[in-house]
């Protein structure tokens, strides 16, 4: 038993040790932990990304606020950033983080896992008028809202804190719209199930349903191949990310005119990894966090236009909302309302507050100068 004994303990004291060092801290003889920058030595994360260089999350959020803390610690803090899913593929960050494979998710994809984190994927919701400022303000105040959403927890404690996450949202995206190579939707009977659409979240497969058309769910990064293969016939997608994905070659139809929701990703890290850094690091990673969120916020918006007319010179077509076939128009329009009641349903059948967090999200975009629809509005 004494050898066994001896053993255990010097297994845990090796475990303990590894662990100090993947967390870029140091465990101190009482047992806290601080960051090994406080000491003199600097902190090195490996941080993933799963979007390329070329994405305006990375020009303007993921490389800003890499240069800010590590000039505001004066080196103390660097990063070792590998982007594209060369690291770790995009979506999967929650398992790689927990694992200890990465210290920093850049893209971590709540959206993408609504079993595990099913509230965040309420910024898909359609909406009429929003923009990614406008998101990016609900999104700020929603992450830092005191409002109640289920057993006396907010949004930030059931999605994050409660599975040991520290999180920062990155800059929302503009709105979703909805692209295809060859389709044309010039009469209701053109929505039926052999269209094929790439979707990011449960609330787009919703939406897909509520229009009549065939939802496919996969990360954004295997679109432009199935795409090419005629595997799709079309994405929910936002437009200034068009170039960076090689989309704007490919899509021919686009209508315009019908906000069919953001995607927001955060920036995440364990809580243990954010105990390893001193309360002053702490404090600059999160001022540049919530400030750099509107940059990147306003880079999008910047870069619609530079797409669009990309898109354009390759053959593509913008049709707004307005100048549909009413019929078709209003077909949509239902759509999007019945998407916001079907996904409070879904939730709420699986015992999860679908209804206050709607309500949530609804009030934060109002604040913040979105509008919505009348049904949406009527909420109680």
């Amino acid at each position: 038993m004494k050898k066994r004994k001896s053993f255990l303990t010097l297994a845990m004291g090796a475990m303990l040790a590894l662990s100090a060092c993947s967390g870029g801290g140091t465990t101190s003889t009482d047992g806290s932990s601080s960051s090994s920058s406080s000491s003199g030595e600097n902190v090195n994360f490996r941080a993933s990304s799963g979007v390329s260089d070329k994405h305006f999350w990375d020009r303007g959020f993921f490389q800003p606020l890499i240069d800010r803390v590590e000039e505001e610690t004066n080196g103390g803090v660097t990063f070792d950033k590998f982007t594209a899913g060369e690291l770790v593929g995009l979506g999967t960050e929650y398992d790689a983080l927990r694992q200890g494979t990465i210290d920093v998710a850049f893209t971590f994809m709540a959206p993408y896992d609504p079993q595990r984190f099913p509230y965040t994927e309420v910024v898909m919701l359609p909406l009429l008028e929003s923009d990614a400022h406008i998101a990016a303000t609900a999104m700020s105040n929603m992450m830092k809202s005191d409002r109640e959403i289920q057993d006396g927890k907010t949004y930030y404690e059931l999605e994050f804190a409660e599975k040991g996450l520290v999180a920062f949202a990155n800059p929302p995206t503009e709105p979703y719209v909805l692209s295809t190579t060859e389709q044309t939707f010039e009469s209701v009977d053109d929505f039926n199930n052999k269209i094929r659409m790439r979707t990011a979240s449960r609330v787009h497969e919703i939406l897909s349903e509520n229009l009549g058309i065939t939802s496919l769910s996969m990360p954004i990064t295997d679109a432009y191949d199935s795409l090419s293969r005629n595997a799709l016939d079309g994405i929910f997608y936002n437009i200034p990310d068009w170039q960076a994905f090689g989309f704007d070659e490919l899509i021919k139809h686009t209508i315009v005119g019908a906000n069919l929701g953001h995607f927001v990703g955060h920036t995440a890290m364990t809580q243990e990894t954010w105990d390893s850094l001193p309360k002053e690091t702490q404090d600059i990673f999160t001022n540049a966090a919530e400030e750099l969120i509107f940059n990147g916020a306003e880079l999008a918006m910047s870069e619609t236009k530079l797409n669009e007319e990309s898109n354009l010179e390759k053959g593509g077509q913008f049709t707004h909302l307005d100048e549909l076939n009413p019929e078709v128009s209003e077909r949509i329009q239902k759509a999007m309302v019945d998407t916001w009641m079907d996904w409070i349903e879904n939730l709420e059948g699986q015992g999860i507050a679908g209804k206050e967090m709607a309500m949530l999200w609804r009030d934060m975009l109002v604040e913040a100068g979105a509008k919505l629809p009348e049904e949406i509005m009527n909420l109680q």
